[in-house]
C-alpha cells in the first residue's frame, strides 16, 4: 500500500500585527518545532479523514471544515484524480485560534502530501495558490501571510500590497511561545482598532510606531542584537495594550516571563487572548522562562531557536 507523509510548520507574527492592516510592514516567523503532519494512503471507496477535529468520510465533514473539503476535492480534480480513494491522517500540534496559523499549516501539509502521493511537481507558487482555496473559505479575504510562513524556512517580511520576501537573519536568541488558553478574537480586535482610529489620532500614531518597530526588528535580527529586540518587543506590547487588544491572561504571562528573565515579551496575532512570545538569550533561560510561564497559567509552551 502506497503511503506518503508530508509536514508543514506553525507560524507566529513577531512584529506588526494590526499595523499591517494599515499598510505597515509585519514580520512573521516559521515555528519549526510545532508541526502539522499529513499521512496519505490509498484505500478503496471514498475519501476518509482522521484528525482531532473530525473522523469519517470527507463528504460528511462538518461545515466549519468546509475549506479543507473544498481544498481536497479541487486538488484531486486538478491532479486528474477526482474519484480516488484516500485516507488522510492529519496530526496537528498547533492549537486552533491562537494566531499560529493552524488552518494554513494544515492546508500546506495536505497539498504537499497529495502532490507527492501522485508524484507531481509542486512549485512554491502553485502551493500557495492551492492553499488559498481553503484559506478564502475559512478567512474570507486572507492576506497570504499564514500560508507563506507555514511553508517557509526563514522569517518573512510582509505588506498588504502583496510584498512577501524572505528576511536575512543572523540571530542567536530563543523564543518561548506560551498559550494563554484563551482563544484569540482577531475579528473583534481588528474592529476595536478600526473604531479607535476613527476617533483618536493618538491611535494612528501607535500604528505608525508599530511600523517603525517592525523595521527596527529587521535590523536587530540582522545584527544579532537581542537586547534591542527585547526592548522593541516590550515597546510593541505597550502600543498593542493602548490599542485595546491585549487581555488579562496575556498580561499575566508577559509579566511572568519578563520577571523570570525574558528580555522582552508581547502578544502575537490578533489578540484578546491567544499566545505570548518571549525573547530569551539561551537554551537554559528558555527552559527557566517556560517553566515559570506554566506556573503562571500557560496551557502549553514551545521553545524555538531563532
Amino acid at each position: 500500500m502506497k503511503e506518503v507523509i508530508k509536514t508543514s510548520n506553525a507560524k507566529i507574527i513577531l512584529m506588526g500585527e494590526h499595523s499591517v492592516v494599515y499598510n505597515q510592514p509585519a514580520i512573521a516567523l516559521p515555528i519549526r518545532n510545532v508541526k502539522t503532519t499529513v499521512k496519505i494512503q490509498s484505500i478503496p471507496g471514498d475519501i476518509q479523514i482522521r484528525s482531532r477535529y473530525f473522523n469519517g468520510f470527507l463528504n460528511d465533514i462538518h461545515s466549519n471544515l468546509l475549506g479543507i473539503k473544498q481544498l481536497i476535492n479541487q486538488t484531486l480534480t486538478t491532479l486528474g484524480k477526482p474519484h480516488y480513494g484516500l485516507l488522510l491522517d492529519i496530526d496537528s500540534q498547533i492549537p486552533a485560534e491562537r494566531g499560529m496559523g493552524s488552518s494554513a499549516s494544515t492546508a500546506v501539509a495536505i497539498v504537499r502530501a497529495m502532490y507527492a502521493f501522485f508524484d507531481r511537481p509542486l512549485t512554491k507558487n502553485k502551493l500557495l495558490k492551492t492553499v488559498n482555496i481553503s484559506e478564502k473559505i475559512i478567512h474570507g479575504n486572507p492576506s497570504g501571510l499564514d500560508s507563506a510562513t507555514a511553508s517557509a524556512d526563514r522569517p518573512i517580511w510582509f505588506k498588504r500590497d502583496g510584498t512577501i520576501k524572505a528576511l536575512p537573519i543572523n540571530f542567536n536568541g530563543y523564543l518561548v511561545i506560551s498559550d494563554s488558553g484563551i482563544k484569540g478574537k482577531t475579528g473583534e480586535a481588528v474592529n476595536i482598532v478600526k473604531n479607535k482610529l476613527r476617533i483618536d489620532n493618538d491611535s494612528r500614531l501607535l500604528i505608525e510606531k508599530l511600523g517603525e518597530l517592525t523595521s527596527q526588528t529587521a535590523t536587530a535580527l540582522k545584527d544579532d542584537d537581542s537586547l534591542a529586540l527585547g526592548d522593541i518587543m516590550n515597546n510593541a506590547q505597550a502600543c498593542l495594550r493602548q490599542l485595546g487588544v491585549s487581555h488579562p491572561a496575556v498580561e499575566k504571562l508577559i509579566q511572568a516571563a519578563n520577571q523570570s528573565g525574558a528580555l522582552g515579551s508581547k502578544l502575537t496575532g490578533g489578540g484578546l487572548g491567544g499566545c505570548v512570545i518571549s525573547l530569551v538569550s539561551d537554551a537554559q533561560a528558555a527552559e527557566n522562562v517556560s517553566a515559570q510561564l506554566r506556573k503562571a497559567g500557560a496551557t502549553a509552551t514551545w521553545i524555538e531557536k531563532l
